[in-house]
């Protein structure tokens, strides 16, 4: 069976006996839904296919908006295991956005671990806020790696010129060509719908993270708390996918920019800096 990296560590963590997720934790609020067809239910270990990455996508939020309920919390160690739940995430969502440096989700996740290190160990760690801030900057770094895939996973689709017909050419083997281009140009349209419509679910996953964020009192989303893009048909021609696939990467874009201005003011709300590690020179 096929499977992603991010799907299949996820299914480490939750996918045992059964096979099937909690479906209570992934439909809260009014977040939307994004599911395929479920399998059949199978028992032992389960290698999950890309398809069924999705009923997971909310569970880094799950696992963030704890962080913030136990922030100001006594129990150093339950906080500690939540950040370590959140590294992880945030370590997934990098993974498969294959990001770069500059787009801080592996900053994130690494802050995210330093401070879990610092309480195992007892040492001065984060204030109540900056633990809720951390949280914050958890929720958006996972809200752009959705949107680095929702633009990623949008392929420049071309429909293949027919080629010249040459003279000469009997009318049977015409007419064979001609429905090869019609099945190449019908499998390219429906590839692209495919693509277009997995970016458009990045982006809606992305949108409900901010979402909840704004909820939290965290951001003001401005024009983003209403907008957003209209869901596919399924009977899209080609020129309607270009267009909303267009659609798709604007939004996209615009929102990136957006979490890094909201990145960039809470990194500077952040001040608290793990303990730097002492090495011993042996003389």
């Amino acid at each position: 069976m096929t499977f992603s990296v991010a799907a299949l560590v996820a299914g480490l963590s939750v996918f045992a006996g059964s096979g099937l997720a909690d479906e209570s934790k992934v439909s809260t609020s009014d977040r939307p839904t994004i599911r395929d067809e479920r399998p059949e239910s199978v028992s032992g270990w389960v290698i999950v296919s890309k398809s069924s990455y999705w009923p997971l996508c909310y569970e880094a939020l799950e696992n963030l908006t704890k962080v913030r309920e136990q922030a100001g919390s006594s129990d150093k160690a339950a906080l500690s295991a939540t950040l370590d739940k959140c590294s992880a995430w945030l370590q997934l969502a990098a993974s498969a956005a294959m990001v770069k440096e500059e787009s801080r989700i592996m900053k994130v996740a690494d802050t995210m671990e330093e401070v879990s290190t610092s309480l195992q160990d007892n040492e001065p760690a984060p204030s109540s806020r900056e633990i809720e801030v951390l949280a914050t900057m958890g929720e958006l770094a996972v809200a752009k790696s959705h949107l680095i895939r929702a633009t990623a996973d949008s392929v420049q689709h071309q429909n293949s010129k027919n080629p010249v017909v040459k003279k000469g050419v009997s009318a049977n083997i015409a007419a064979e060509e001609k429905e090869i281009r019609k099945a190449r140009l019908e499998r390219d349209r429906d590839q692209y719908r495919y693509d277009t419509g997995q970016s458009l679910r990045h982006l809606t996953v992305a949108l409900a993270y901010l979402r909840a964020v704004a909820e939290q009192g965290e951001i003001e989303l401005g024009e983003f708390a209403t907008e957003t893009v209209e869901p596919l048909s399924g009977k899209e021609n080609a020129s309607d996918l270009v267009i909303k696939d267009k659609e798709i990467r604007d939004f996209a874009e615009r929102l990136m920019a957006f979490i890094d201005a909201q990145q960039a003011r809470l990194g500077a709300e952040f001040q608290w800096e793990s303990k730097p590690v002492v090495e011993t020179v042996e003389s």
